[in-house]
This record gives C-alpha cells, sequence and structure tokens, in this order.
C-alpha cells in the first residue's frame, strides 16, 4: 500500500517539477500598468515570441514604454472566425438590449452576413457595422495577425474589423515615389483600407531526394501534375485544406492553373485573357442584380467554356493527387517534417515551411535531403495581412482604452516598418554597427517580408537598402525563383476564376479525398491495372439531390453551382451526399 502511494506520489513530482519550475515567457522591462495589446493569431511560436520581444523594444525606444501581448492561439483561421463570430454576436446582443431594443431572433444567425433579409435585423446590421467603440462592442481582442487575404478580407465583410490605412503614417506605403506595399500584384490583392499584408507566400512542391531515387525516379516533380503520376502511390504527404488556409490556397492555385492551361488550349494569349476578363467585369457591373455566375456577352461563350472545363480538370487533378496521398493531416507543417525524414517521397507545402525544414535538415557536410520547388505559372504571390479588430482596447480598463487601441494601431506600424519587416528574414542575432538587435532573437522565421526595399531595384536608394537587406538575411532575396516581384510575374491571378470557390473547394476536396480516401485509393490501383494505357482519363463531379427552399433539386458540381451549394444547403446535407456520390463514383471504376 505504502510502496503503491510512494510511487504515485513519486510521477506526481515528476509530471508537476516542469511547471513549477517553469520561466514565464521574458517580458523585458514590462510591468504591470505598462500597455497590454490582445493579438489572435494561428501564426506558431516562433513568430509570436519574435514580434512581442521586438515591438516592446521598438515601442520603449520610441514611446517610452514596453508592451506585454497577450496572444491567443486557437487554432486555424477557420476556429478564428467561429470564435469571433459568437464574440461579436454576444457583445452586440448586450449592447442593443442595454438600449432597451429588442433583439430581433435572425439578428444572431445574420449579423455578421454580408446581406441581412428582414428590416428588423437590418437595423441591427447597420448600427452593429458603424459602432467602433470599446466600451459598446467588443470581442476583448485588438488585432487579427495572420492568416489569408480571404480570412481577413472575410472578417471585414463580417464587420469584425475596421479601416486603419488612414491611420498609418503615409511612408509606410510609399517612399521617394516608390510604392512600398503595393494594393495589388497580379491580380493578388495585398493591401487594402482594412487590411494590411505584411508578409508574402508562394506554394509549391518538396521532394525527398532518396525517396525519389528508391522509387527509381530520376526527374524530380516541378509542376502540380507531377505529383499524380502513379509511382507516388501512397507517398504524397497532404494537409486537410479544411484545416490549413495555406493548403486550401495551394489548391486553389492548383485549379487556377488548370483554368490558365485550358484557356491557352482553347487558342487564347495571356492578351487576350486580359482583355477578356477586364469587358467580362464590365458586363457584370452592367447586369447587376441580375447577373447570374457564367453570363458572358456572347462572343465570349467558348471563353468562358474553356474556363468551366479548366475548372473540372482542376478537380480531376486534385483527385488524383488525393488518390497517391500517404495521408491527409491536420497540421500543414508536418508534411516537410515527414518529406525530410522520408516518411513522404513529396508532398505540398507553403514557401516558408518547405524551404526551412530544407535547411534544417540538411546532413552535418551540408548535403541536401530535400528540395523546396516553386512550379513555373503554378502560383501566385499571396500576402498574410493584420487587421485592426472592432472596439480594439475592449479588454482594457475604461481609462487605458483608447491608449490601448493607439498602441496596437502602433503594432501595426511595426509590422509593416522596416524594423518590423527585418524579422521576417534576418538571420537570428544579427545586429548593427552600434551592437543593437536589428533581427530576431533565437528564430530564423525564414518568410518573405512585403516591403519592396527588400528586393533588387534599378532605383539606386532602394537598391543600396536592398543589398543591406541582402547581407543580413537568411535566404537569397535576389534570386528570381524566390523574388516574389518576379515570381508574381509568371502568373496572374484572376479573382473571378477561382476566388468565389476558395471557401467551397475545401470542402470539395474533404469530400472527394479524404471522406471516400480508401474508396478513392481502390479505384485509382483498378483505373492502371485496366484503363489508363488505353488512354483513359481519371475523374468525375456527380450530381446529387438537395433540399433547399425550391425543394428537392437534382445539383450538379461544377464551376456555376459550386460557390452558391453553401449558400443554399446544409453543409452537413451537402456534404453527405457528395461523400455518398464520390464512393459510389469510385467503386464503378
Amino acid at each position: 500500500m505504502y510502496k503503491t502511494v510512494s510511487i504515485l506520489v513519486l510521477l506526481l513530482l515528476i509530471v508537476a517539477l516542469p511547471f513549477v519550475f517553469r520561466q514565464p515567457p521574458p517580458q523585458g522591462d514590462w510591468k504591470p500598468g505598462d500597455p497590454v495589446i490582445v493579438i489572435v493569431t494561428p501564426h506558431n511560436e516562433a513568430i509570436r515570441y519574435e514580434f512581442a520581444q521586438a515591438f516592446s523594444r521598438w515601442h520603449q525606444k520610441k514611446y517610452g514604454t514596453p508592451v506585454k501581448i497577450d496572444w491567443r492561439n486557437i487554432g486555424g483561421t477557420s476556429e478564428i472566425s467561429r470564435y469571433l463570430t459568437g464574440q461579436y454576436t454576444d457583445s452586440a446582443r448586450a449592447w442593443w438590449r442595454n438600449q432597451g431594443k429588442t433583439w430581433p431572433s435572425q439578428a444572431t444567425e445574420e449579423l455578421t452576413r454580408p446581406t441581412p433579409t428582414t428590416p428588423e435585423v437590418a437595423e441591427v446590421h447597420q448600427a452593429y457595422r458603424k459602432t467602433d467603440l470599446p466600451d459598446q462592442i467588443t470581442c476583448g481582442i485588438d488585432l487579427f495577425f495572420g492568416g489569408g487575404e480571404f480570412d481577413h478580407s472575410s472578417a471585414f465583410r463580417a464587420g469584425f474589423t475596421v479601416p486603419v490605412q488612414d491611420l498609418l503614417p503615409d511612408t509606410l506605403f510609399q517612399e521617394d515615389g516608390v510604392v512600398m506595399i503595393p494594393e495589388k500584384v497580379s491580380g493578388e490583392v495585398w493591401r487594402t483600407v482594412s487590411m494590411m499584408g505584411n508578409v508574402v507566400s508562394t506554394f509549391g512542391i518538396i521532394y525527398n531526394i532518396d525517396r525519389l531515387k528508391d522509387l527509381g525516379i530520376s526527374t524530380p516533380p516541378i509542376q502540380w501534375k507531377d505529383l499524380a503520376d502513379f509511382r507516388y502511390f501512397r507517398q504524397v504527404g497532404l494537409a486537410d485544406p479544411t484545416k490549413s488556409g495555406s493548403i486550401a490556397k495551394a489548391f486553389e492555385m492548383l485549379v487556377h492553373q488548370q483554368i490558365h492551361e485550358s484557356v491557352k488550349q482553347a487558342g487564347y494569349t495571356d492578351e487576350q485573357i486580359a482583355a477578356n476578363e477586364k469587358r467580362i467585369d464590365a458586363y457584370i457591373k452592367d447586369q447587376g442584380k441580375s447577373y447570374r455566375r457564367g453570363d458572358v456577352p456572347a462572343d465570349l461563350v467558348d471563353y468562358q467554356k474553356a474556363i468551366e472545363v479548366g475548372f473540372e480538370k482542376g478537380l480531376y487533378l486534385i483527385q488524383q493527387i488525393g488518390a497517391n496521398a500517404r495521408y491527409f493531416t491536420d497540421s500543414a507543417s508536418k508534411v516537410p517534417i515527414d518529406v525530410s525524414m522520408g516518411d513522404a517521397a513529396v508532398g505540398m507545402a507553403i514557401d516558408f515551411y518547405g524551404r526551412y525544414q530544407a535547411e534544417v535538415s540538411r546532413g552535418s557536410d551540408g548535403t541536401e535531403r530535400m528540395k523546396f520547388v516553386t512550379p513555373v505559372g503554378g502560383t501566385s504571390v499571396s500576402c498574410d495581412p493584420i487587421s485592426l479588430l472592432r472596439g480594439a482596447g475592449g479588454h482594457a480598463p475604461k481609462d487605458k482604452q483608447a491608449e490601448t487601441r493607439q498602441v496596437a494601431i502602433r503594432f501595426i506600424e511595426f509590422v509593416l516598418s522596416e524594423e518590423g519587416q527585418q524579422l521576417w528574414c534576418y538571420k537570428p542575432g544579427t545586429r548593427n554597427q552600434q551592437g543593437e538587435l536589428i533581427g530576431p532573437e533565437k528564430y530564423a522565421l525564414r518568410r518573405l517580408p512585403i516591403r519592396r526595399s527588400f528586393y533588387p531595384s534599378t532605383q539606386p536608394s532602394l537598391q543600396t537598402r536592398h543589398l543591406e537587406h541582402l547581407s543580413h538575411s537568411a535566404d537569397p532575396l535576389d534570386d528570381p525563383r524566390i523574388d516574389p516581384y518576379q515570381v508574381s510575374q509568371q502568373f496572374v491571378y484572376y479573382r473571378r476564376w477561382t476566388g468565389e470557390h476558395f471557401s467551397v473547394l475545401r470542402d470539395i476536396v474533404r469530400a472527394m479525398c479524404l471522406d471516400s480516401a480508401e474508396e478513392l485509393k481502390s479505384a485509382w490501383q483498378r483505373f492502371h491495372q485496366r484503363y489508363s494505357s488505353n488512354g483513359e482519363s481519371f475523374g468525375f463531379l456527380p450530381t446529387v439531390q438537395l433540399n433547399g427552399k425550391e425543394g428537392l433539386k437534382e445539383v450538379p458540381l461544377n464551376w456555376r453551382t459550386a460557390p452558391d451549394i453553401p449558400k443554399q444547403y446544409e453543409k452537413i446535407e451537402y456534404m453527405r451526399e457528395w461523400v455518398r456520390a464520390f464512393r459510389e463514383g469510385y467503386r464503378k471504376y
């Protein structure tokens, strides 16, 4: 008895000691009473640590006080969106009722939607979006830092974020007549009045050099379609796009490229594509509320058909790559680690995960074990933004709310400034001639800053700054395969092609590749045993029966219908029907 108790006590001590002696994160000179800001983010611990330390030093030097950052790391952007929806709805409801007004029952569901359905909800909807006072409506968080442009644009449409650009110094956006942070690059939005892109990303392929040799593959993958090679069966590491925004974006890029290739095969040049999209944009505006997705001027019907064919080909390619999957993980960062260790031969990754893991997995003699490649013409350059949340400062005491809001705005200023941008790419421990730390303390973040001054330029003053940054950077920012201003020239993003499809694409991939995984893999094997040598193609999209406001209806899955399905039908219903249809379809191969 006593022996058992002693063992249990010893085990408890072993478990408890790390927590007892664990040191709190360093706060520098911060003390109670100094500013505290709250930031929600999907960024990893390394990014959170470096920006917290560097901003506190910057703020103390510039404004006289250090700052503590209270990070809220509640998951990916989907989880963040759900959390903010609940917090703002609860806050707005309490604020509305405190005025003695009746809260419409539908407002709970429709407050954060772009358009209300009734006049009663419209009144609340409008008042909510006009109110940005921390003592009235707040989620208790100041900033949304990280995620993608889609997530931040959605947050603005939902009323979570507010305009901030006019509250920031003009020099953040333009110096000496040069735009430092463009509003758009090759069709991708990098900056709006409410959303400030601060770091950029591309998407690509990672592969293990030795594993390719083991598989007898002499030519490494350089295009998305290479991952559909049957020799990679059960060898491709993938992440679940419903859990990872970066991989969801990679899948969108894959589909976008297939659309581009389909349109080019139909005989249209890049110049004609740009002209046609400009005409269609004008046509959509002219049609107004009567416009239906896919409607185009009569002479562009064949052009539009090529876009829709390309969308289907993109989904077929995802099916084939999904059939080769070793797994779909919840964590996008797991894939590069597994590829570097040989647990998967190839995979899809965002650039900084891929480059970082390629670097740390080198052998003791510097030999590369894995590589990251950006598919030529297969990726745009997208941004990770930062946004100011409605009611920023609401977590602070009432006499500190205005000051807290201002400190949050200063954090945005810091992130966009030269000093903040250096954290993304400088080597750890980098100091200036005065011995001051000008880079990260501990971690090489290996990401690409957004400011134009970090990259080669024909303007002498910018080129001088670029060379200074280059001397401290962990990555060769002058490499045209890395320089986002060069990479972006190889890819033009047309939002009309896949922008509205981004969200539903996550569900489509889930239904046809994850929830139907075993049927898909078996079908892929049978296909290669029986049909592939006959020139047959693999892939299909189902038509399913869904019950909506118009009753039971046959709904095909295609370019025209996909974005509206989540708006018109319950997710649990359309996902159930898609999974059933994909499983049945795969069994027919």
